[in-house]
């Protein structure tokens, strides 16, 4: 399996809501910064996946917010790429 492969399903498991949690946000996260490290929207990307906590909180970021971000970050890539 290809990372960039990888990296779709990771992001459609969490968008989807099968797998919220904190460990795929974390892999998703690792995977744009090292992929796509001068990309300054996949970098914002990248800052808010690290103040993800599914219920949010003070400066945090929560399920529904993430999940709008990677859907916009999807589309984005898919016309950047």
């Amino acid at each position: 399996m290809t990372m960039k492969l990888a990296i779709e399903q990771a992001i459609e498991r969490f968008i989807s809501g099968m797998d919220v949690s904190i460990e795929t946000v974390n892999y998703i996260e690792v995977a744009l910064d090292d992929g796509f490290p001068c990309d300054d929207y996949v970098q914002q990307t990248v800052e808010m996946l690290a103040m993800y906590r599914p219920g949010g909180g003070e400066f945090l970021f929560d399920t529904g917010a993430i999940k709008q971000r990677l859907i916009e970050t999807t589309e984005y890539l898919r016309r950047t790429a």
